[in-house]
């Protein structure tokens, strides 16, 4: 009797489990002995296979469709022979990942202890991040204080099967946030037998030495599968210091030292002298004798870089060099999957992750330091009459423990679980699966500040006791003590304003989906067709509550973000896959989202078309349009009065003085930005065309050309245009009564979004989330494999990725002129272009190597940035080229011994002459962590032979 080998269409998974099921497009289930058993009459019939086939992009279980919506996939073998560390690094050496994102260098920013990616320059929370095809729950700290985003530093690498990148609008099948595309991270899913894994690393240069452990184990047992894994990662802390180039501030163009201020008094002069524009500083008596020893004994007398102003300060060079490059992290994951065949019709299934992990950090001493908290910050010499700024940075040997005791910790548990069940409908072709998802993440801080009103009774003893307001500048008048305020503090005298206070956040997603699905509903000349129907209800939280210390004001200098809230959502989605004629096969999905919360009520319906066209067996050419859409996210819909600092152009005080030059009148001033819960979604359309050429059968070519149209996209209020609306309407350019003027000078001319003090100066401004702008891109992607034929010296195989962003344009609000982001510096700094390849090599099953290299294009240059692309020595930085090598030998069957060496060459940030202040260079765009040495081992044993 022969035995029937063919591949078998399997219940759809959690397939839907998240419409987000996911997998290799060539990866086929085929029937065991094991899969068949002997029907009444004696013949073989073939039993279903509860095996999921998990295909990214479509809610029907036939991985040879997925070829209409193109999908890049880096497996995990791809991971570990290009020497990624994690999934973060994965997904940002992406040729797709061409926008900058802030992370672990981002000095002071809302979420240094979270990673992120952002595909085609656009805002991280354009791209859905998924688990196994189901969605994770979002970080609960704000990506730039303003929006909800997926963090990918907590997710285990070792435990990863294979990551695919699927571009453009996926909404149709996911849901929300899939505009920029979906990014399914794919877990091991089988395995017979177990696996140890030891790698250790260090850096060349110093710092951020890692180390990681794990263990993964898999085994039948009659009708229940098991599948286990854990993982243990340490990390040191990688300081600025340990980097020649972060180290401390370099000399000016002239050769002179440029210290950073430990302590200054800088003098304004006299108020009929003052112009905003500092004339000198107060001389320290000692000429900083005192102060000698700190930063390491580098602290002296310095003067400013501007030569006309007198007078001298207390400086270093290494006062910056005091801040984290890389976290120093902790983490320990776990991660049990249980797969039961209750019959040969239904299988029972559970999925469980959880991760813990910790990361200390800081900002460094550029964020430790105190000021006067009076009137713009300045004080007035009540014998000399001069406006005066104290300023004092605190130094490692002030405090107890130096930096070290200074890092934030942060605290994330994240964890994702399922329980359900997946099968087939009798003897039928129909399957279906049904599952309850819980995914959370609990984040808690623990961070060091200065007690308000500690930190200001220390050095008001420094000022002395207040002797009045001048009624001219309204300044507060002392006789301070200057030599006092150039003793330096003692670690007691530190630890009497500083303590340690408390953050935390907490989010959530709840979701039971049921999805049934048939991959033979009936024949059409190209083959079968395929329907799948979904329908999904649950809801999701997001809490961040304020520190009560933060809301009294009573931590210097210091503002929250708080807020939180519930909704709750349904949807339903249905997917066609039409093979038409042999050689034409066309996809539909539709999909409808509710959203529902005690305030409001938000819809969508999506949808999406695909076709995919084979004139012959070795070309496909492919084509989709969709439409995309993102649910006003929990922030923008529950934010609490949260603060902030931006620098405003104040219009109204320019026109005053009938001045030309407004950039004379820009001030700071604090805002507070507020939830709306009237917003309404962010919509999208997207197309792509392409093609894939295999002309043999070791080749082939990809090329898509992709396009997204973002409109309604939820920002704040532009801060701008709310200071030229607040000029026109006191100077009576706009109706006093008009909605606009009422909503920014409010109903009594002072209580609206932006409001000044006694002397006419913007004081505070109020911003409010808003459907405001339009977002447009176009990219072309291309990717070519070859493997040549096997030599005598082995085989090789080299793989080349491409992407180009051909247009980004950004219109703030409807009537502006949109702004290119790819020559406008001043709006972004994203890469253009991005070339990666690799070129590995075996010999024999025991040895493998692969060099792989990442070409980031140019990026604008300094100047550019800050001054625009118009400016003298505006231009661009080079082109950033690092090299990863990797090698393996296999000195016995199982056994992996590895070398691995990322950035061979020890590569910095390009130079940029323009770059005249610290760090050097674009932290978001680069990083100078320089050549790491990584050794692995990799053991696998027990299992079927």
């Amino acid at each position: 009797m022969t035995m029937l080998k063919k591949p078998i269409a399997a219940a759809i998974v959690v397939a839907l489990a998240c419409a987000f099921s996911v997998a290799h497009a060539d990866e086929l289930i085929q029937a065991s002995p094991q899969d068949q058993s002997t029907d009444t009459d004696g013949s073989v019939k073939k039993v279903k296979d509860l095996s999921a086939v998990k295909v990214s992009g479509s809610l029907i279980n036939n991985a040879q469709i997925q070829t209409a919506t193109p999908t890049y996939t880096i497996t995990a073998q791809d991971i570990q022979a290009r020497g990624f560390n994690s999934v973060s690094e994965a997904l940002q050496n992406s040729v797709f990942a061409t926008g900058s994102v802030q992370g672990p260098q981002s000095s002071g920013g809302f979420t240094q202890g979270a990673q992120t990616v952002s595909l085609y320059g656009l805002n991280p929370e354009f791209t859905l991040i998924l688990l196994d095809g189901k969605p994770i729950s979002q970080f609960g700290q704000l990506y730039n204080g303003t929006s909800n985003f997926s963090n990918i530093s907590n997710i285990p690498i070792s435990m990863i099967d294979h990551v695919d990148v699927m571009p453009g609008g996926g909404s149709s099948i996911y849901g929300s946030n899939a505009i920029a595309g979906v990014v399914n991270i794919v877990t091991k899913q089988h395995m017979d037998g177990a696996e140890v894994l030891v790698r250790t690393g260090n850096f060349s240069d110093g710092g951020g030495a890692n180390q990681r452990i794990a263990l993964s184990f898999g085994k039948d047992i009659g009708k229940l599968n098991v599948l286990g894994s854990l993982e243990f990662d340490n990390a040191s802390p990688m300081w600025a210091y340990q980097r020649s180039l972060t180290a401390s501030t370099r000399s000016n163009p002239n050769g002179l030292a440029t210290p950073t201020t430990v302590a200054s008094i800088i003098d304004y002069g006299t108020l009929n002298q003052y112009t905003g524009n500092p004339l000198g500083y107060i001389t320290p008596a000692d000429g900083c004798k005192a102060m000698g020893g700190l930063y390491n004994g580098t602290t002296g007398l310095a003067s400013s870089s501007v030569a006309s102003r007198y007078g001298q300060f207390c400086g270093s060079q290494d006062v910056l060099g005091y801040t984290t490059l890389q976290n120093q992290n902790r983490s320990y994951d776990g991660m049990l999957k249980l797969r039961y065949d209750l019959n040969d019709h239904v299988r029972l299934y559970s999925d469980m992750l959880v991760d813990w992990q910790q990361q200390r950090y800081t900002p460094g001493s550029d964020f430790n330091w105190w000021g006067p908290s009076d009137l713009g910050g300045y004080i007035q010499d009540a014998t000399t009459g001069h406006i005066l700024y104290p300023e004092r940075i605190f130094a490692p040997e002030e405090i107890q423990g130096g930096y070290n005791s200074q890092l934030t910790r942060q605290n994330d548990l994240m964890y994702q679980a399922d329980i359900g069940a997946n099968g087939q409908f009798g003897e039928s072709n129909w399957d279906w699966d049904i599952y309850y998802l819980r995914s959370g993440d609990r984040t808690d801080l623990s961070q060091p500040e200065r007690l308000a009103s500690a930190v200001d009774d220390y050095f008001g003893k420094i000022l002395g006791p207040s002797l009045g307001i001048d009624p001219n500048s309204g300044l507060t008048r002392y006789n301070p003590n200057y030599a006092a305020f150039y003793q330096p503090l003692t670690p007691a005298d530190y630890a009497s304003f500083s303590r340690n206070i408390s953050g935390s956040s907490n989010t959530w997603i709840n979701n039971t989906r049921a999805t049934v699905s048939d991959s033979s509903l009936f024949s059409l000349p190209g083959g079968d067709a395929g329907v799948a129907i979904l329908a999904e209800g649950g809801n999701q939280a997001w809490y961040q509550p304020i520190n009560p210390m933060i809301a009294n004001n009573e931590i210097w200098g210091l503002t929250g973000t708080s807020g939180g809230g519930q909704r709750d959502h349904y949807a339903s989605a249905v997917e066609l896959n039409l093979p038409l004629l042999k050689e034409l096969t066309l996809d539909l999905s539709g999909r409808y989202d509710h959203y529902k919360t005690d305030a409001s009520t938000n819809h969508k319906f999506t949808y999406k078309a695909g076709i995919e066209y084979r004139p012959f067996d070795t070309l496909l050419l492919r084509g989709n349009y969709s439409t995309s859409f993102l649910a006003p996210d929990m922030a923008s819909l529950f934010l609490g009065p949260s603060g902030y600092y931006t620098d405003v152009t104040d219009y109204y005080q320019c026109a005053l003085a009938h001045s030309n030059n407004c950039d004379n009148y820009m001030t700071q001033v604090s805002g507070r930005n507020l939830a709306n819960p009237k917003l309404q979604p962010t919509t999208a359309t997207s197309w792509s065309v392409g093609g894939v050429w295999a002309p043999i059968s070791n080749a082939s070519f990809t090329v898509d050309y992709l396009h997204i149209a973002i409109q309604n996209e939820v920002v704040q209020q532009n801060v701008d245009q709310l200071m030229r609306q607040d000029s026109q309407c006191l100077q009576g350019q706009l109706e006093s009564m008009s909605a606009t003027c009422v909503a920014v000078l409010g109903s009594n001319g002072n209580n609206g979004q932006v409001q000044r003090d006694a002397f006419g100066n913007v004081s505070n401004i109020t911003t409010y989330y808003v459907n405001l702008a339009n977002e447009v891109t176009d990219s072309i992607t291309a990717q070519a494999k070859y493997r040549f034929n096997p030599t005598p010296i082995g085989t090789f195989s080299l793989q080349i990725d491409y992407n180009n962003m051909l247009k980004h344009s950004y219109q703030i609000y409807p009537g502006t002129v949109p702004i290119n982001q790819l020559t406008n510096p001043l709006y972004s700094s994203e890469f253009k272009s991005i070339v990666s390849g690799s070129l590995s090599w075996s010999l024999h099953d025991q040895w493998n190597s692969t060099l792989y290299w990442h070409r980031y294009g140019a990026s604008p240059n300094y100047a550019a940035m800050v001054n625009g692309a118009n400016y003298p020595t505006a231009g661009s930085v080079a082109p950033w080229i690092t090299y990863n090598w990797s090698l393996t030998y296999s000195p016995i069957k199982n056994l992996d011994l590895s070398l691995l060496i990322n950035n061979v060459l020890n590569k910095m940030p390009p130079g940029d002459a323009t770059y005249t202040s610290y760090p050097y260079y674009n932290t978001q765009n680069y990083n100078p962590y320089g050549r790491e040495y990584m050794l692995q081992v990799d053991y696998r044993f027990g299992g079927k032979t």
